[in-house]
């Protein structure tokens, strides 16, 4: 559903009332990790805000959310020992070669047969609910909030979700990267914990 034009002015309102909320992170307690894990991030869901704003009010979403927030989690990802991370120009390249669009790994279900000719082991995918940057007069931030998974392919079961919200405001910056920073930043000590205390013995 797309904003409307009173949905949209709202998002100037909570970010004046912001912080920066923390980011949340939750890995299945039953499921066993192996010590190194072949992980690929696809983009991330993302249908910018629609509709008008008051005079005086604007509200701006970048066109390619969902693909930069995948490519800085796929970046935070890279640097935990555990996880092999599959290059997110290689994912395009053999998802393009098998006709197939990343609506259709979702739609279809198709995450065993999409990690095996990927590779890997683990599929990451996310929606971006908020990746907007406002001005309201002499106040301005920006909002940044998703949400992502981790599937088994082997058992399509959820093994560990991560996200969380930002919101700056009202004298922040209006680079909605500062507050997607802080999110990853909080969230990727919380998993490699999370997955450490799940991970398989050498």
């Amino acid at each position: 559903m797309k904003p409307s034009a009173i949905g949209v002015f709202g998002i100037c309102l909570a970010a004046m009332c912001g912080g920066c909320g923390p980011s949340e992170v939750f890995v299945t307690p039953t499921h066993v990790f192996e010590p190194k894990m072949r992980i690929a991030v696809l983009d991330f869901d993302w249908s910018p805000p629609t509709g008008t704003v008051n005079p005086g009010h604007t509200v701006q979403s970048a066109p390619n959310a969902g693909k930069y927030v995948a490519d800085s989690l796929s970046s935070h990802l890279l640097q935990m020992d555990c996880f092999e991370v599959l290059e997110r120009s290689r994912i395009a390249q053999l998802l393009r070669e098998k006709d197939l669009t990343q609506a259709d790994v979702v739609s279809r279900g198709m995450y065993k047969e999409v990690g095996q000719f990927l590779g890997v082991d683990y599929l990451v995918l996310g929606t971006v609910n908020t990746y907007t940057a406002w001005a309201r007069g002499e106040f301005h931030g920006h909002i940044v909030s998703f949400t992502s998974r981790c599937v088994d392919v082997r058992s399509s079961k959820v093994v560990w979700t991560l996200g969380g919200r930002a919101d700056i405001g009202p004298l922040g910056p209006l680079d909605p990267a500062r507050g997607l920073a802080l999110i990853l930043n909080d969230a990727i000590p919380k998993l490699r914990s999370g997955l450490k205390a799940h991970q398989r013995a050498n």
